[in-house]
């Protein structure tokens, strides 16, 4: 017998109290359960998890030797090995494990041996399983039974309940019993209760007809005297029953249980209100013809009544008089991740619920619309397993099309590898092919609450929705909310130096943004990426990966890695908004030879030129064809002139594409415009504008890095000595540029001017800012100050998000 993973199982024998176990995976909400119900028998139990979660940490508050990562160093001497469906035979210490000859079991067969010697209620179904088995638990301890139980989701409730488990000393056990994998089949329940049976888990079935056969096998392994309970409703019960009662053999006792009047336990809801719902049952097997039973839920959701009709069925069966379930549902309390309220700010709600199947998202949002009438919800979803995508994926559609506003995310894997062809995108792109709801796909959950606040208003449901690990998202949303009606200081975090040819400019660059920031407003982060670790208060990237985001990136980085697109990329995956151009438009911009393509495209005027690749005779013979002297060769990707020069006969050439390739792999000889050098300023994305034109007149006549930087070599004139209607024309020539290659917040564009018209040279997505800098200057000359232009660009860029 192997798992799904392919290890190896145990089955000719078993153990005995006196061994030590060892659970591969010990961190999971099965696996950490049965640990604790191992320790609380006395039994000695270690184990281990791939990372370190807080349920490792309450593990070892209790005596329990459990460690991550994975090492057969730290197993220590075990005799049983227990590993979780998700470990697969590569694990280290499954390898050691075999290696030593020790007997491994699965998860669910070490429940069914702790279960040995008591009386099982055993909970099954595609929906509902955990809040059914919660509501029998508290049924059965409000009635004095001390049951032990075994739940898949954490609870709110006391000692001697430890989360997922209930530590009773009673004789029966009511369990939470899993069909993914036919793990129930280990069980030997007395009562079976089956909630729903809808396709899921198809990666393991792989049909419908094969899930029923499953569930067919788990009622078959109800003990002789013991009972089915039915969810009668549900179309996939109904197939099963029709089946087991074919079974000559079916000699156990079949209730039912649902909405339906064929169900020998039947609900009416009575009344529905924003918190609770209040239902009668009949039930003429148990409590005569002419007798119902009044309750009080304090949950909405029809399905909640399902789940609670389950409850009761068991209880009848267990003959617990009705006063006693009444008592206990009326006071309880859920499970966690069942519409659980994380908290509210700013007038928002957020929830976080772990639905994951298209049937269980329709009842959450029905009874969300109960609890919350006439309230936008806000769906963040994040699908669950690829397989289970791709076969519910019009589900998935057509449920989430019931929310108001939804969010997707990437697929949370759990033990499945990727599937090609199949992606959480494919759900946004049938919800955006509708109507409605307005959708964003975030594939990257960590920029989801920056990218969904700005959406978010007064009065707004945010549902937090899968089985995955969504829900640490929630708490971010909240906390983001409650700092939005608060004065607080941001974090911002200026990038600068870097390793290219201009680190010296953008160090420049960067210390005045600092300098800048409004001590008021903003707490100022120095980031040096070409650091390998901090220093002197300075943060490396090990840090910026690390430590606590900052509310926002000011890119101050020049050159490659810093106007590439590069930067941009690593802060987009790291979730941190940034100033400045995406990692499109800055990579465009880099490449001078592909903006110019996007400039004849807008229709703007651009040099001719020709891109090489080295300085042979061939490429140059390959220049001579196309252009006349002079012309000026640069980088293609580079910036502040570094490696430029200017040609005026042909043998000069070669030397001039060595200075270039040096400094890039690719050169761009252009030609030579006679003209007014200028460069404009833009700021801004949704509306940019452009600065005053700057005119640019180096005293050497030629623009190189000296006459860039060094104070007084170049005389900068703002406004540019033009006629107006030249400025206008120049102004808008920036814009247009700055648009076709979609730079956002910031730039500046540097044009020739002959004969009154522009010639597009190149866009720059993140202007040096030092003192003689050009951005600077005209923004000085336009009544902006220093403080006041780095303010708005930090603005430009928070109001993007």
């Amino acid at each position: 017998m192997l798992t799904t993973t392919g290890i190896r199982l145990t089955t000719e024998r078993e153990p005995t109290p006196t061994m030590r176990f060892h659970l591969i995976g010990i961190g999971g909400a099965g696996m950490s359960a049965l640990a604790r119900l191992l320790h609380a028998q006395g039994i000695a139990v270690s184990g281990s998890d791939l990372v370190e979660t807080p349920t490792l940490h309450a593990l070892r508050a209790l005596g329990i030797h459990a460690y991550s990562p994975h090492d057969p160093q730290q197993m220590g001497a075990p005799d049983w090995v227990v590993v979780s469906d998700a470990v697969h035979p590569d694990n280290p210490e499954v390898v050691e494990a075999m290696r030593r000859n020790l007997p491994i079991w699965r998860r669910s067969q070490l429940m069914g041996w702790l279960l040995r010697h008591h009386r099982v209620i055993a909970v099954s179904g595609t929906h509902g399983k955990s809040t059914t088995t919660a509501m029998i638990a508290a049924i059965l301890e409000h009635a004095g039974y001390d049951p032990l139980v075994l739940i898949g989701a954490d609870t709110p409730y006391p000692e001697p309940w430890q989360g997922n488990i209930r530590l009773g000393q009673g004789e029966w056990a009511v369990v939470e019993a899993c069909e993914a994998y036919e793990s129930f089949l280990d069980l030997q329940p007395e009562i079976a209760v089956v909630t729903n049976i809808d396709p899921d888990h198809l990666d393991y079935h792989g049909t419908l007809e094969r899930l029923l056969q499953s569930f067919e096998r788990f009622l078959h392994r109800v003990k002789p005297g013991g009972a089915h309970i039915l969810g009668g409703d549900s179309r996939g019960v109904q197939q099963l029953i029709k089946r087991i009662q074919q079974y000559t053999g079916q000699k156990r006792p079949m209730v039912t249980y649902g909405f339906g009047a064929e169900n020998e336990v039947q609900g009416q809801i009575t009344a529905r209100s924003h918190t609770a719902t209040d239902f009668v049952v009949y039930a003429p097997l148990f409590l005569g013809a002419s007798t119902q039973a009044a309750f009080h839920l304090p949950y909405p959701g029809d399905h909640n009544v399902q789940n609670a009709l389950g409850a009761i069925a068991t209880a009848l069966m267990l003959q617990i008089p009705i006063e006693v379930q009444r008592a206990a549902l009326a006071q309880f309390h859920g499970v966690k991740r069942r519409q659980e309220i994380v908290g509210e700010a700013g007038g928002v709600v957020v929830i976080d619920d772990y639905a994951h199947h298209p049937v269980e998202i329709h009842a959450t949002l029905n009874a969300l619309r109960q609890r919350f009438p006439n309230r936008r919800l806000v769906v963040i979803y994040q699908p669950h397993m690829y397989s289970r995508t791709r076969d519910h994926l019009a589900g998935f559609v057509e449920s989430l099309a019931r929310a108001d506003f939804v969010v997707i995310t990437d697929i949370y894997p759990a033990r499945e590898k990727p599937i090609p062809g199949v992606s959480a995108a494919l759900i946004a792109d049938g919800l955006l092919a509708r109507e409605t709801p307005p959708t964003l796909y975030i594939p990257i959950k960590e920029q989801i609450p920056s990218r969904l606040l700005p959406h978010l208003k007064p009065n707004d449901v945010v549902i937090t929705m899968g089985a995955g690990d969504i829900d640490q998202i929630a708490p971010v949303i909240l906390r983001m909310l409650e700092e939005r009606g608060q004065v607080r200081r941001l974090r911002i975090a200026v990038l600068m130096g870097g390793d290219s040819p201009e680190r010296d400019v953008s160090l420049l660059s960067g210390m005045r943004v600092l300098q800048a920031l409004n001590p008021e407003r903003y707490i100022g982060i120095p980031v040096d990426p070409a650091l390998p670790r901090a220093k002197e208060g300075v943060w490396s990237l090990k840090e910026l990966l690390s430590e606590e985001h900052p509310d926002l990136a000011f890119i101050a980085l020049h050159g490659r890695h810093g106007e590439d697109g590069a930067i941009q990329g690593l802060l987009e995956l790291l979730g941190i908004p940034y100033t400045g151009s995406g990692v499109l438009a800055s990579a465009l911009a880099m490449n001078k030879h592909a903006a110019k393509i996007l400039f004849k495209e807008a229709g703007l005027a651009t040099p001719p030129a020709v891109l090489a690749h080295d300085d042979s005779w061939e490429t140059c013979e390959r220049v001579q064809q196309a252009l006349q002297l002079p012309v000026i060769v640069k980088p293609n990707q580079g910036g502040s002139t570094l490696g430029t020069t200017r040609v005026h006969t042909w043998d000069a050439l070669p030397n001039a594409l060595r200075k270039a390739l040096t400094f890039d792999s690719a050169a761009l000889v252009e030609a030579f415009v006679e003209g007014m050098e200028v460069s404009v300023p833009v700021l801004g994305t949704r509306e940019p504008i452009a600065l005053p034109p700057v005119e640019i007149a180096p005293k050497s006549g030629y623009y190189d890095f000296e006459a860039k930087y060094i104070p007084g070599m170049t005389e900068e004139i703002v406004p540019a000595r033009l006629p107006e209607e030249v400025l206008e024309l120049l102004k808008a020539t920036a814009v247009t540029a700055h648009c076709a290659l979609g730079c956002r917040g910031l730039s500046r564009v540097d044009m020739i001017v002959h004969d009154h018209t522009p010639y597009v040279l190149e866009v720059n997505t993140v202007p040096g800012l030092t003192p003689t800098s050009l951005l600077p200057r005209s923004a000085e000359a336009a009544g902006i100050s220093f403080a006041e232009l780095i303010e708005r660009i930090i603005q430009d860029a928070l109001e993007g998000l």
